[in-house]
């Protein structure tokens, strides 16, 4: 790969082809983390009982905490791809830096959140051997917190820089490995004893380490080191406080979006009964497994939107946010498909219970209609934070998810049910995603994250003054 920055891609087919190579070993990484959840919670599943509901909502709880390094740390990717259109190498690697520091600090900061799990679960009134096994597998997984911020900021450093294929290897490494890892020790075969949610819950821990170990040696590589100073690891106070200063609206957003839903499962759905929770444990599996590939094309649009504001040619930003609406969208209506037209035997993958596969069934019905929306507001939320657009999205999301999906959510479980049935709260979950989803769009539009310039607070360009930076035979 040659060290000059590439001939912006003009027409459709290389467009895509330079989508596709960002997008598709990033889709991995951020997949990966959901796949492993997918497994091992069906290999729970052939142990029956309520494991793979307390697996499921202790998973989510913690990443639901994790979720605000994780929505700060993707502004790496931002910051490294602006620096990389500049041709700024070593403004790359203190980024990276930043983002490893930031990592560490905040999973840290977790640890003592492990003495109040017990309390925690308890808010949710579910029975008590459930609340037990939820309450064991959160204090295992949060240990992991720092392991999947530093994984998180390599693999933007990575995707940065243009090296989605080290992003990919890793992913799907640190997904066999825990495949692997739950065979034994959730089933207990080849002789090792069976651990069920314990070794589930220590398998995910594994797989997040084998990700960022391969990572590492990316970063680490004499190639990379050199060229954008990764070494020795240094503190660089300006440009940690530009990735907080950047990312925490970003963090805010992402940490308020998962949290809100992980009390819409635990608790709006958990007023419902064992069976709508079941069923949508499962149906959660398989709408978190399909729409984390299109976080996975946001990341890649806020790279190339980064990417082309740092080379100053932000027409191309604007072709590259709708291209990736565009595969997203499709991408979507086939999940959407599969999930109205197959919703039976996906249930029954994980249960036989008849009451389960059809509440689980309707479920996924509604995850069909919300994940339409769903591809507006992911893509174009990735385009705007490319840009450095995050706090007034990080507000619109907040005040949204929480009125209406949660409020509204609790309201029509306490006070409407049986009236609604099982899918009210859904019902009112995929308005929520309609109203951000063509909110996202519309801001993105209208274009005033064009005048944003990161690195000096209160200062804006133009695209023409950005222009004039650069010569007609180095872009055109």
């Amino acid at each position: 790969m040659t060290d000059q920055p590439r001939r912006p891609a003009e027409g459709t087919a290389s467009a895509l082809v330079e989508m596709l190579s960002l997008a598709l070993p990033t889709v991995a990484q951020m997949a990966s983390y959901t796949v492993m959840q997918f497994i091992d919670i069906w290999m729970l599943s052939r142990l029956g009982g309520a494991a793979p509901t307390a697996a499921s909502n202790a998973g989510m709880l913690s990443f639901s905490l994790v979720a605000l390094g994780l929505g700060v740390l993707v502004l790496v990717n931002t910051l490294v791809s602006q620096s990389f259109g500049r041709q700024d190498w070593a403004k790359c690697g203190q980024y990276l830096w930043a983002g490893i520091w930031l990592g560490l600090v905040m999973g840290l900061a977790m640890l003592p959140l492990r003495l109040i799990a017990g309390q925690m679960f308890s808010l949710f009134h579910h029975p008590a051997e459930q609340a037990a096994m939820e309450t064991t597998y959160y204090r295992i997984v949060i240990l992991a917190s720092a392991v999947k911020l530093c994984s998180t900021a390599m693999g933007q450093f990575a995707i940065g820089i243009d090296r989605p294929r080290s992003v990919l290897v890793s992913a799907l490494l640190g997904v066999f490995v825990n495949a692997v890892a739950a065979w034994c020790f959730v089933l207990g075969h080849w002789g090792f004893h069976r651990y069920g949610i314990v070794g589930s819950a220590w398998c995910q821990n594994i797989g997040v380490t084998t990700e960022l170990c391969a990572l590492a040696v990316l970063a680490l590589r004499k190639s990379i080191r050199e060229k954008y100073s990764v070494l020795p690891p240094t503190f660089y106070w300006n440009q940690f406080l530009t990735l907080i200063r950047i990312g925490l609206p970003s963090g805010l957003q992402f940490f308020s979006d998962v949290l809100a839903w992980s009390i819409f499962c635990n608790g709006v759905i958990g007023i419902l009964g064992a069976a709508a929770m079941e069923g949508n444990t499962f149906m959660l599996r398989y709408m978190v497994v399909s729409f984390m590939p299109a976080y996975g094309f946001s990341a890649a649009v806020t790279a190339l939107v980064g990417r082309y504001i740092g080379r100053g040619r932000l027409d191309i930003s604007v072709r590259r946010a709708h291209l990736g609406f565009v595969v997203t969208f499709a991408y979507i209506l086939l999940c959407a498909a599969t999930f109205i037209l197959a919703r039976g035997p996906m249930m029954r993958l994980f249960t036989h219970d008849p009451q389960v596969i059809r509440i689980g069934g309707m479920y996924l019905i509604y995850a069909a209609i919300y994940e339409i929306f769903d591809a507006m507001y992911i893509v174009y939320s990735g385009a705007l934070r490319g840009a450095g657009d995050t706090l007034v999205p990080a507000i619109v999301m907040a005040s949204l998810c929480w009125t209406i999906s949660v409020g509204g959510g609790y309201v029509l479980a306490i006070y409407f049910f049986p009236q609604f049935g099982y899918g009210g709260p859904w019902f009112i979950g995929c308005v929520y995603g309609a109203l951000l989803g063509i909110y996202m769009m519309i801001r993105f539009l209208r274009g005033k994250w064009k005048l944003i310039c990161l690195e000096k607070p209160g200062a804006v360009h133009s695209e023409e003054t950005k222009l004039q930076s650069l010569t007609s035979q180095e872009w055109e």
